[in-house]
Order: structure tokens, then sequence, then C-alpha cells
């Protein structure tokens, strides 16, 4: 019986090992941020052509799989980006997010387009496999972007926050296979 009971234990944590490890990163249960304590809610990896290029991971306070509800939080929710592939630049970076905007605001920029581009600088420096990016929301306030645990800069409004939760989260996000598995809560 102690036999049974060892296997299922080392079976059990290997599991739990497994599911915290995506495309080589590991990812945490909890997210410790800004005097913040979110938890897990689902990761992903975003592919293009069959290759990896990063895992995304979703922070909630409860995890759900309602996007509405996170994207319209009322308590801190953070995305995390980690680079697997070299073949995200800076310049492909901020293309891609601007196009993300355009998409998740229908074409109507105008509301959030010098914040965009105060954004956009967040990826100005390379970025190299292994870096990670973390976009925290905190309701009320703003964005807070960081690269590699480096405050980078806050995005006043929670109309920006919330068009950028979109990109990930919305009715015509960047990668339907990655919101499915944000949104596994």
């Amino acid at each position: 019986m102690k036999k049974l009971t060892l296997l299922f234990a080392s079976l059990l944590m290997s599991f739990s090992l497994y599911a915290n490890e995506v495309a080589g990163v590991s990812i945490q249960d909890q997210l410790m941020i800004d005097n913040k304590v979110l938890n897990l809610n689902g990761v992903g990896v975003r592919k293009m052509l069959f290759m990896d290029l990063y895992a995304g991971s979703l922070y909630t306070k409860t995890k759900t799989s309602d996007a509405d509800d996170i994207i319209n939080s009322k308590t801190p929710v953070a995305i995390q980006l980690d680079i697997v592939s070299s073949m995200i630049t800076s310049d492909r970076m901020a293309s891609t997010v601007n196009d993300g905007f355009e998409t998740a605001t229908g074409g109507n920029m105008a509301p959030v387009r010098e914040r965009l581009d105060q954004f956009i600088n967040v990826f100005n420096e390379d970025i190299v496999k292994g870096d990670r990016f973390i976009m925290l929301v905190l309701p009320g306030e703003g964005l807070a972007a960081y690269k590699n645990g480096d405050h980078l800069t806050t995005i006043k409004g929670d109309d920006f926050s919330q068009t950028l939760l979109k990109i990930w989260l919305g009715n015509k996000p960047a990668d339907r296979s990655l919101k499915r598995a944000m949104l596994k809560g």
C-alpha cells in the first residue's frame, strides 16, 4: 500500500511540475508584483506557422473562464508574456501590439492613440529569447508595464487597459487557442 501511495504522490507531483512548464518556460502559480498577489488563471502558447513565439499567462484574483468579467474586472489582472522565439523583435512586437489595438478598437484608435504610442515604447529596447513582459492592470489607476522585473511605464485609463486585454481576451483575439488556454480557469 505504501508503494502505491508513493507512486501516486510522485505521479501527482510530476503532473504539477509539467502543468507549470509551457514552451520551456516555468510558469508560477502565483504572481507577486506591485504589492499584489494574483493567481494563475491559465497559460498557453502564441504560435505562428507551428513555431512557438511566447508563452502567455493570465493572472487574476479569482479564477474564471469569463473573458468579459476579466476585461471589466474591478480587481487587478495581469498578462505575462515570456518570449521563447528569436523571431520576436522590437519592431514586430510594436507592430503586433498596434495591430491588436486596431482590431480591439474596431479601428477607432483616436481615444487611445497617444497612450498607445507611449505604451509601444515598452518594446523599444532589443527583445531577446527569455525576456518577460508583464502588463499589470490596476482598475481605477491604469496599466503598469514591466520588462524582466523593471517597471517601464504606467499608462492611465481603464479604457486603455481594457483595450489591451481585448487583444488576448476579446471577441477577435490575436490567437483563439491562446485565449482558450488563458481562460481555462
